[in-house]
């Protein structure tokens, strides 16, 4: 096997596990109000590995109050997905904090829905 293999090998598993992202950002139950669906971590910045999940952060207008409610509105995620939940607000309070989770959905984030700029308004 190549270095061409691998890196097309790791070019295809990445792209299925946000295949993967993305099919879950549009069974959201559109209640939710979702403004963002960004996959962050090393899928993202494509280090992942065998055991990496797919961290999924999901921006929701109408995000239950409490932490097990909003995992409750997500459904049940496909395997190796591994989703958060914040409201605009929360992101917002979080980029200026400068939370790692915002700043890396922001510099090497996929975006699967909506965009930094759109949350900033």
């Amino acid at each position: 096997m190549t270095i061409e293999d691998v890196i097309a090998r790791r070019r295809t598993e990445r792209a299925t596990l946000i295949e993967s992202a993305r099919r879950f950002a549009v069974s959201l139950d559109p209640s939710l109000a979702v403004d963002a669906v960004v996959v962050f971590g090393s899928v993202a910045r494509g280090d992942f590995n065998l055991w990496s999940d797919v961290d999924v952060l999901v921006v929701a207008r109408m995000a239950p109050e409490r932490f097990l409610d909003r995992l409750d509105a997500l459904g049940q995620p496909p395997p190796r997905i591994e989703p958060i939940v914040w409201t605009p607000a929360e992101w917002r309070a979080q980029v200026r904090r400068r939370n790692p989770i915002a700043t890396e959905c922001v510099e090497s984030g996929v975006w699967l829905v909506g965009s930094p700029a759109a949350l900033a308004r």
